[in-house]
């Protein structure tokens, strides 16, 4: 077959029960599609080519990412066909028979899809019928799944009667659906709704935990009998580390009377994201076995650390930038006095020959002011750039440059830059010289920061101590905290060995009204109920009191 209507055939890339699948081009809007025609032999009966029909119009009013697209349904030369969304990937049949069983991680993650998808399709009357792997398209990264083939999905109707007569045009004796993913309900013929698709979606997601069959009867009536009255293995035969909540949904997937399965998709879907959540939810701490008195002192001392680090650190920022702050506003003054101080004499002198310059004054004044602790050099540069009186001699009358990446204050009239200078750094403090509204150079600072460094290094070591303190305070609280809980859990679990060997025949006597409290009265209350069905009467429990029974935990070594 080269063309199928519109459809330029590619390839045969499959086949059905029913139906070949094909490659094909549809040249209207330039789309690779995957055809779906009926087989010959099914060709000439008209009741399989509506029926044919009818599963393309069922699914194609889904609409959903994990169901399979169709685009166009149609009949060309006689023969019946659908035009479908092509997938790049392989059945889920193909991918177990290559690799067997799965993650539990990645069957939560693809049962939910699924799920999802028969809760739409539920949702829009439409029951499948027919969920097996080799229905079930995995996406070339294993990720996404798809559902397809609704092959023989029914719209349920409102009126019973048209559902009636629908049901009556299948063929007398006729299964509706693979035999091995079967419902009870479809194996003894009986009426289904989407239960029995949560029922057919069990056995596959069984499969996927085991890597096993569910139900592996060779002859149709030996299986029809296994599918409706026999239980599966146990999951944990074969696949011991899938969690207990995984295992509890597929038995109740697999159960034999619709009602004890999940009502419909939807609340399947709820509680494969609840069993996600909760696996999702669990660290690695507790994989390793960490008692509970190790793990909420670690993680309360891990929170508490993280928050001391960043209030730390914005409270060491903040108390430099104020501690430089009153620094620049001292050395600002520093340089104000000096200033003032050297624009006389460097105004006197600004109008004299150099002959007759005398800078004596200056440089007396400059070297008396240096005697200062607080202060580490001080230069007077005149207007044309030359030091005419500096803290260390020898610079005077040298020609004067301008410190670099400085940092400009208030009006522009002041520059600070910090200095590494080999003796714990320093605040360089210019300022220009002005008189009369004149330039007459300006004024070169450097002021220690000693001061300022230990002010800092005194606040680091205070906070860190304090720190300490808190995380030591912390750490303590949380392993007693830990303990207080581990104790009467503890004795929980001594009374339920001692319920396995006893009969439920002892109780917890406490006094607690706190929530443990109330889960050792549940305890009692759960064993109150147990114990006289486990001794075949109906006697009426004793209240507690005194003498009841204690339960002594015994002593950790």
């Amino acid at each position: 077959m080269e063309r199928l209507g519109r459809y330029r055939i590619e390839a045969r890339i499959g086949e059905g029960a029913m139906a070949d699948v094909f490659r094909a081009h549809d040249p209207d809007i330039g789309r690779v599609v995957a055809i779906k025609a009926l087989k010959p032999d099914y060709r000439r009966d008209p009741e399989l080519g509506a029926r044919f029909l009818r599963e393309a119009r069922a699914a194609g009013a889904l609409n959903h990412p994990n169901i399979a697209t169709i685009y166009d349904v149609g009949e060309a030369d006689g023969v019946p066909y659908i035009a479908m969304e092509l997938i790049d990937g392989r059945p889920l049949d193909m991918v177990l028979q290559a690799q067997g069983r799965m993650p539990f991680e990645r069957v939560l993650a693809l049962g939910a899809q699924l799920a999802d998808a028969l809760s739409w399709a539920h949702a829009q009357g439409v029951v499948h019928r027919d969920v097996k792997p080799s229905n079930i398209l995995l996406s070339s990264d294993g990720k996404t799944a798809k559902l397809l083939d609704f092959g023989v999905a029914r719209i349920s109707e409102s009126d019973a009667g048209i559902a009636d007569r629908q049901m009556a045009r299948t063929q007398a004796g006729q299964m509706i659906g693979t035999p091995r993913y079967m419902s009870p309900e479809q194996a003894l013929g009986l009426p289904v709704d989407p239960r029995s698709d949560l029922f057919s979606l069990g056995a596959v997601l069984y499969e996927m935990v085991t890597g096993k069959i569910a139900f592996d009867a060779s002859g149709l009536a030996t299986l029809a009998l296994q599918i409706a009255q026999e239980k599966v293995a146990p999951i944990e035969r074969s696949a011991a580390d899938c969690p207990p909540g995984l295992r509890q949904v597929i038995d109740k997937l697999l159960a034999k009377k619709p009602d004890q399965r999940f009502a419909d998709g939807a609340q399947l879907l709820q509680a494969l994201r609840r069993e996600t959540a909760a696996l999702t939810a669990e660290d690695t701490v507790t994989r390793r076995g960490l008692s509970l008195r190790f793990k909420l002192p670690l993680a309360l001392v891990s929170i508490t650390l993280i928050a001391l680090l960043l209030s730390i650190s914005t409270i060491l920022t903040r108390q430099q930038h104020a501690l430089e702050h009153m620094a620049i506003a001292s050395g600002e003054t520093i340089a104000t006095f000096v200033t003032k101080n050297a624009a006389v004499s460097l105004a006197d002198n600004a109008g004299l020959a150099p002959e007759q310059q005398d800078w004596t004054p200056l440089q007396a004044f400059v070297a008396a002011a240096s005697q200062d602790g607080g202060v580490r050099g001080i230069i007077v540069v005149d207007a044309g750039g030359t030091i005419r009186a500096a803290s260390d001699a020898r610079r005077v009358g040298q020609r004067y440059a301008a410190p670099a990446g400085e940092q400009r204050l208030n009006d522009g009239s002041l520059a600070v830059t910090n200095v590494a200078d080999g003796k714990g750094g320093a605040l360089r403090f210019v300022r220009p010289i002005r008189y009369a509204d004149a330039d007459f150079g300006s004024v070169d600072i450097l002021l220690p920061r000693t001061a300022l460094d230990a002010a800092m290094a005194n606040a680091r070591t205070l906070m860190i101590a304090l720190a300490s303190i808190i995380m030591l305070v912390v750490l303590a609280i949380g392993y007693m905290s830990g303990a207080m809980v581990v104790r009467p859990l503890r004795r929980l679990q001594q009374s339920f060995d001692a319920a396995r060997e006893q009969g439920f025949a002892l109780r917890i006597s406490h006094r607690r009204r706190d929530e443990i409290g109330a889960l050792f009265d549940g305890f009692n209350q759960l064993a109150a109920e147990i114990e006289p069905r486990l001794h075949g009467t109906a006697s009426e429990e004793p209240a507690l009191d005194a003498t009841c029974i204690q339960i002594t935990p015994k002593r950790a070594a």
